[in-house]
């Protein structure tokens, strides 16, 4: 009932539209990025949409008059409840702290990217000149963001089950592999590297919150360059906490 609810109220936003305009050369170049979600749209509309960038309406060789960020933002809380059901059903000895630790690193920016180029979901994204110019198609934040709208336009286009469906394709099938390569890196090795190279000095770091009981203590820490904060992480070790900080600081550097 929720799920069939909240699809009415995405129809009357204007997210859902049956009567599709995509013409049939637009199916033929879409076709084998179906195939490779493992889901066929019924409304093609709404998957033109999920790979329509905002720099397109500053465009004039693009008549779209909406682009993906409303797609992304319904995806983005739907990867994030099937997440949290497999990870809540499949790791019952793990703790709240710890399943969140895991369900950030599966949903992060960097995962989605990874799965993105798997999909090669650059060559399909549409972009206005100047962000194709610019190299739009293989920045991590614009093809990460258009695998959530995809899955937003899947929700919307074939409901939840759906949806799960493709998310456990994507991403969930991969939770083992995900894990083990992102906990075999030392983030403040490679930032402590970058930042020397660029003649920026060491970075420092700093604990600055100390939250729960003894026995489950969650630590905040931010990372600094220059003086300038430019990471923030938490972990429930100050090792931990200092390692995501690290990682922030270096998607925000662009280096992830």
């Amino acid at each position: 009932m929720l799920s069939q609810w909240i699809r009415q109220i995405a129809r009357k936003l204007g997210l859902d539209t049956k009567t599709t305009k995509v013409k049939g050369e637009v199916f033929a170049k879409y076709s084998e990025l179906q195939q490779k979600l493992g889901y066929q749209f019924k409304s093609l509309d709404l998957l033109l949409e999920a790979l329509t960038h905002r720099s397109c309406l500053s465009d004039p060789k693009h008549d779209s008059a909406i682009t993906n960020e409303r797609l992304e933002f319904l995806g983005d809380s739907v990867v994030g409840l099937v997440v949290s059901n497999y990870l809540f059903a499949t790791f019952p000895e793990k703790n709240e702290g710890e399943l969140t630790e895991i369900k950030s690193l599966i949903v992060s920016r960097k995962i989605l990217a990874k799965v993105a180029r798997s999909l090669e979901i650059g060559k399909y994204i549409r972009l206005g000149m100047g962000e194709e110019k610019s190299g739009g198609r293989e920045r991590n934040s614009i093809i990460s963001n258009a695998v959530e709208a995809l899955i937003g336009a899947v929700y919307i286009d074939g409901g939840y089950q759906q949806a799960g469906r493709v998310i456990n394709k994507l991403l969930l099938s991969h939770v083992n592999e995900f894990v083990k390569s992102e906990l075999a890196k030392n983030y403040k090795s490679k930032l402590l590297e970058y930042s020397q190279s660029q003649g920026w000095g060491t970075p420092e770091y700093e604990i600055c919150t100390e939250t729960g009981p003894d026995h489950a203590k969650v630590f905040e820490a931010i990372v600094r360059v220059q003086g300038q904060k430019i990471g923030l992480g938490s972990g429930r070790s100050k090792k931990q906490a200092e390692q995501n900080a690290a990682k922030e600081a270096l998607e925000t550097l662009n280096q992830l």
